[in-house]
């Protein structure tokens, strides 16, 4: 009964029901964003960004979907080559729509491959410029580069041996699959996940800050059940709404954006558009990972929001912090010469993606790990711990005030 009520006064608010509005309107908005950011050249050289050029886009890349062998790759540099030479060096919009634009994707994979993670020439098309021997050794130049990724992000001999373990694990050569949904869906969840964690942290510190706001704590502590069902009734209300709230959010934007876009490439690997990444999951599963993510975040940003509501007894301050964790630290980061402190900050939760690309390795001990799957759990666990530490606080300052 007293979590019913609580979740009633939650989601009766004028204020919440304005806010998850604005949430779900949100998610329908930067759904059709994505959608329509989605680039698309039709065969006629129109330049399209309509709210189904994703699926068009995906069905003419996918004339290269399959194992991008060597004699693919030399097939698509070849014909690249004749193109440009019969237009004089130029290829025109007509014939990148009709050609040139399917196997874009291809290039710019194989290009990474044979360029070293941190070439300051990188050239996103310079397999276009390659003779065939190249083009034959394209997977050996690959195997090098990966040797040479360990060796330099491996400041020990551990982690050497786990980037090697990890690399090792990629299979040669790549398939292809169009992944421009997925892609563009991170990104906006990455985005997305921002603003439900705020809108977590204000439902939050409403729910444990109204009592002090309206005068009415007197009343709730010195109440039967004031001290224990009533606060964890408060806590659990708070946490099934951040989780009702992010999920139905997340849901929206998958539904609308996934709609336009269409789902191609779910299955493809990670590392055909990202060849030195360690996480060894398709692009559905790293979708997965980033959803996680940012309701890590979000259950963060309502820990620390009820623990703040209840030790300030300001709904404010308890508002505040979220948006320190979540929006002014990764400022922090770049200006602070701290790297390896930012790359643990709450922060990468909502940076999945870019965090995913470079191969961020920690060790303890003996024990190698992944920047990802650690900050997940670390700020998962500090989240759960939060709770019975704002539970004992709330009550103390409760029996302070009878």
């Amino acid at each position: 009964m007293i979590l019913k009520y609580e979740l009633k006064k939650v989601f009766s608010k004028r204020i919440n029901r304005f806010l998850i509005m604005i949430v779900f309107a949100i998610a329908i908005v930067l759904g059709v964003f994505a959608a329509t950011s989605v680039r698309y050249v039709s065969p006629e050289g129109e330049v399209q960004d309509s709210l189904f050029s994703g699926r068009k886009l995906a069905a003419d890349k996918n004339r290269w979907a399959g194992e991008v062998t060597t004699d693919v790759i030399q097939q698509i540099v070849d014909r690249n080559r004749e193109l440009s030479a019969a237009n004089g060096g130029d290829i025109p919009d007509t014939i990148y729509g009709q050609e040139a634009q399917s196997y874009q994707d291809i290039v710019f994979s194989v290009s990474k491959m044979i360029q070293s993670e941190d070439d300051e020439s990188y050239d996103i098309q310079a397999i276009l410029w390659t003779d065939s021997d190249t083009i034959r050794s394209v997977y050996d130049i690959y195997r090098g580069n990966l040797e040479q990724c360990a060796e330099r992000y491996g400041t020990t001999p551990e982690k050497v041996s786990f980037l090697q373990e990890q690399y090792d694990r990629i299979e040669m050569p790549v398939t292809y699959k169009a992944t421009e949904s997925w892609d563009t869906m991170i990104l906006y969840v990455t985005t997305f996940a921002i603003i439900l964690a705020l809108v977590s942290g204000f439902f939050s510190a409403g729910i444990f800050a109204e009592e002090f706001r309206y005068r009415t704590d007197a009343i709730f502590f010195s109440s039967r059940y004031g001290r224990n069902k009533a606060v964890k009734g408060k806590m659990l209300a708070a946490l099934i709404a951040s989780s009702v709230i992010y999920w139905g959010g997340m849901c929206v934007l998958s539904l609308v954006g996934f709609f336009f876009m269409g789902v191609s490439g779910a299955g493809t690997a990670f590392q055909v558009n990202y060849p030195y990444s360690i996480y060894h999951v398709s692009y559905a599963g790293m979708y997965g990972i980033a959803l996680l993510a940012g309701y890590v975040a979000s259950l963060l940003a309502t820990g620390v929001s009820m623990l703040a509501a209840a030790k300030s007894k300001a709904m404010a301050v308890a508002v505040c912090i979220p948006f320190i964790l979540f929006c002014v630290s990764p400022f922090l980061g770049r200006a602070l010469p701290f790297t390896t402190f930012f790359s643990l900050t709450p922060d990468q939760l909502v940076n999945v993606m870019n965090c995913a690309r470079t191969p961020y390795i920690y060790q303890v001990g003996g024990t190698v790990f992944r920047q990802v799957p650690f900050v997940m759990w670390f700020y998962l666990v500090i989240a759960l711990i939060l709770v019975p530490v704002t539970y004992h606080q709330y009550r103390r300052t409760g029996m302070k005030r009878r």
